[in-house]
């Protein structure tokens, strides 16, 4: 179990940044959202950046201010591996999945996740134990 030392490392050491990005709901209305991108203190990505996401990223200094879109809760894959820094052994994230389910881009995006997974150097080791879908929801 990690001393509370360890613990407070831990939290200074983990940075993170919203990345805006282009979502299309399942009704193929397109919104923005936040998405959270999180570093370690040497700038190493702890949660994946895919090729499909970039193709949704709003880069630029004009970059629209993304409201809360209300109601409605995105597609997430979430993914689970092992973390010898948590006492259950086990870490999550999870990232949105911009694209409606009908797209190609959709399935080929999961997979891209499930890949980060498995070969990312800064997850040690790089193991996923678990990939889930859960699908857009209205509240």
């Amino acid at each position: 179990m990690p001393t509370s030392e360890a613990k407070l490392r831990i939290l200074r050491t983990i940075r993170g940044k919203d990345l805006k990005i282009r979502y299309t709901q399942d009704n193929l209305n397109e919104v923005l959202i936040n998405q959270r991108q999180f570093y370690d203190e040497d700038g190493r990505i702890l949660s994946p950046i895919t090729p499909k996401l970039l193709e949704r990223l709003i880069i630029g200094e004009n970059s629209p201010i993304v409201a809360r879109i209300s109601r409605i809760e995105p597609r997430t894959a979430k993914a689970c591996f092992t973390s010898a820094v948590n006492v259950s052994g086990e870490s999550n994230f999870t990232v949105i999945i911009p694209y409606s389910p009908g797209d190609f881009a959709h399935n080929e995006h999961i997979r891209e996740i499930t890949d980060f997974i498995s070969s990312s150097p800064n997850l040690s080791p790089p193991s996923p134990i678990s990939v889930s879908y859960q699908g857009e929801s209205q509240t």
